[in-house]
């Protein structure tokens, strides 16, 4: 689900859901119903459950780069009604244990579900998951096409579009055609697209006498632990023109965000 218009309607349903169930669960005790309790539980959970996958799938990135949880509205959407509803639930006659024992029992369960997510070898890397604010790119060195050692420091001025990639990487491959476009499309704005291989240079040799893109190959030289090179693919790093690293992300973007990325850095 990577359209923001439905995750504020499953949200909303959500929400809704919590509202009856909490009324339900309210009209029960006042009739002694178990029937308008059973019903009760069974709507509020769902709806609990639904906001706090929700916002466990922001926080982990699961959702994709724009809807990652400091882009998205829809995370503090989804805080606000868990928020409320853990207001609301302390706040009913019951004994300590059900008012903060069941509270602190989901929120571990989330946090389990969280780090078992983190295990599965497909989880970003724990830096994308954070604001860059506007930290200064570290250095990096590469080897272009010609063999020459080149530096990122070089291209300040220009906003810089660091992508790592390897060729048996499929994702990383379907990605480079649209980072192409990008270049071809604003080459004469000062934007210029970096693909960094970790591979050999035979391998790369091999890979670019079939494939070609617009933009510098490069062959990594040296990097700096920031960057995460080699361990996830793809990777990117958009760099604005006074060397700081304004976003950055692990997989596929959709290509309208990328060109309003790219177009917000060139000014």
């Amino acid at each position: 689900m990577k359209s923001p218009t439905l995750v504020f309607v499953f949200l909303a349903g959500a929400a809704i859901a919590i509202i009856i169930g909490a009324r339900l669960l309210r009209r029960a005790q006042v009739l002694h119903s178990r029937g308008r309790a059973a019903a009760g539980w069974i709507v509020l959970l769902a709806g609990v459950a639904v906001t706090g996958l929700f916002a466990l799938a922001q926080l982990g990135g699961r959702l994709g780069y724009e809807l990652l949880w400091f882009h998205a509205p829809t995370f503090y959407l989804s805080a606000a009604i868990l928020s409320a509803t853990a207001w609301w639930w302390v706040r009913r006659p019951a004994t300590r244990f059900v008012r903060f024992g069941i509270p602190a029992l989901g929120i571990l369960g989330l946090a389990a579900l969280l780090g078992l997510a983190r295990t599965d070898g497909r989880s970003a890397p724990l830096s994308m998951l954070v604001p860059t604010l506007g930290r200064s790119a570290p250095p990096l060195a590469f080897f272009d096409d010609q063999g020459r050692r080149r530096e990122l420091a070089e291209f300040r001025g220009k906003v810089v579009l660091v992508n790592f990639w390897a060729t048996w990487c499929g994702p990383c491959r379907l990605e480079m055609p649209m980072l192409s476009k990008q270049q071809t499309q604003h080459a004469g704005s000062g934007f210029v697209v970096l693909y960094i291989s970790l591979e050999d240079a035979d391998v790369l040799d091999a890979f670019y006498r079939v494939h070609r893109y617009d933009g510098i190959q490069g062959r990594l030289a040296a990097a700096a632990p920031y960057y995460d090179a080699g361990r996830f693919y793809p990777l990117s790093y958009l760099i604005d023109r006074e060397g700081r690293v304004a976003h950055r992300w692990s997989g596929r973007p959709t290509e309208s965000w990328l060109e309003n990325a790219i177009l917000e850095q060139l000014g």
